[in-house]
């Protein structure tokens, strides 16, 4: 079970958004034992308890639930925030992601949109529209959780902001069709009386020390680490590789080596 920010650490120059969390791997069982480490922000720095490195479990559904209370920022509450997650259709059809399925139901994610997968089904297009080539077999569903609880929270976030609404062009949106008795603000005012009884519900999560991860049974799973090198251009690279084969004295610094230890000062 991985929460990652929006772009965090997807290859790239790691610029992401700290408003939406990806929710991925719903193979795995939740009530299945587990544990993440918790690190702050884009800088992976551990967070820590009394010196000591925290993390979420002692199970995979304990670390879902930890997660939609403080995201993946830090460990301080994100009332405003959005959480995205996928299930193929045969994980809706069959367990674990039965089981998710219906955690996402009693958490309030909302049903978005559903998708094929042409890295399955391959590049052809239909020969028109309404007409398809056969039925999907690989078909992806889209969830999302958009919660707007905190302050500053939106008053009215039904509608797209007037700058893309006056903008020429475009395709058909979901948003033009909402019926003329649809009333966006008693809407948002009725999913947030949900979403602040499901906050209450989760309640501040309790994170735990590595001794009480492993009392639990749990693995204890540290963070993952950034790779060394960003994306950058050539000669950047090249004058950082140099620098460091002249400081190390050890010969060419070869482009996959693993970067050193963050969690060294923390721990110290």
């Amino acid at each position: 079970m991985e929460f990652l920010r929006f772009g965090s650490s997807i290859p790239g120059t790691y610029w992401g958004c700290c408003a939406v969390d990806i929710i991925q791997n719903f193979k795995v069982d939740p009530d299945e034992k587990a544990s993440i480490q918790i690190v702050s922000g884009d800088s992976g720095t551990p967070v820590t308890n009394g010196g000591q490195f925290v993390f979420a479990g002692p199970t995979y559904r304990d670390i879902f639930k930890q997660r939609l209370r403080f995201g993946t920022f830090s460990k301080e509450d994100m009332p405003n925030h959005a959480f995205i997650a996928i299930l193929t259709d045969y994980q809706l059809k069959n367990d674990p992601g039965k089981k998710w399925l219906q955690i996402l139901k009693e958490e309030g994610f909302e049903f978005i949109r559903s998708v094929d997968n042409s890295v399955y089904t391959g590049p052809d297009t239909i020969k028109k529209p309404g007409v398809f080539n056969k039925t999907s077999s690989h078909v992806n569903h889209i969830f999302m959780l958009v919660r707007n609880i905190g302050s500053g929270a939106i008053q009215d976030p039904m509608y797209p902001p007037k700058e893309w609404t006056d903008l020429k062009g475009g395709g058909p949106e979901l948003y033009e069709h909402l019926s003329g008795d649809f009333k966006s603000e008693e809407f948002t005012k009725e999913q947030q009386k949900f979403h602040l009884d499901r906050w209450e519900a989760l309640g501040k999560p309790k994170l735990l020390s590595e001794k009480e991860v492993e009392k639990a049974g749990a693995p204890v799973i540290y963070a993952g680490l950034r790779s060394k090198y960003p994306q950058q251009p050539k000669e950047i690279r090249e004058a950082r590789i140099k620098e460091e084969e002249s400081k190390s004295g050890k010969g060419p610094a070869h482009k996959t080596q693993e970067p050193s230890d963050p969690f060294a000062v923390a721990a110290a």
